[in-house]
């Protein structure tokens, strides 16, 4: 069961739900890049350059139990 949502925001107000926590991440993968691969992804990264300078990642893994985890300049939060 994944521990993240991912939603979109709309110009009108609304909301669009893709992905409600408690769905596994391979899910979110799926979502957001599809599943019509040669090789199956590891997990899916997203990196944040901040203004201040720190670096982040949100990591998703590909697989059915993982939680997603997020990185700040390399450290886990």
């Amino acid at each position: 069961m994944s521990n993240m949502g991912i939603d979109a925001s709309l110009s009108d107000g609304g909301l669009t739900h893709y992905h409600k926590k408690g769905q596994n991440c391979k899910t979110a993968v799926e979502t957001l890049i599809g599943h019509d691969f040669g090789a199956p992804p590891f997990s899916l990264t997203f990196t944040v350059h901040t203004k201040s300078g720190k670096l982040v990642n949100l990591m998703i893994p590909y697989n059915l139990e993982g939680v997603a985890s997020v990185y700040i300049d390399g450290e886990i939060v």
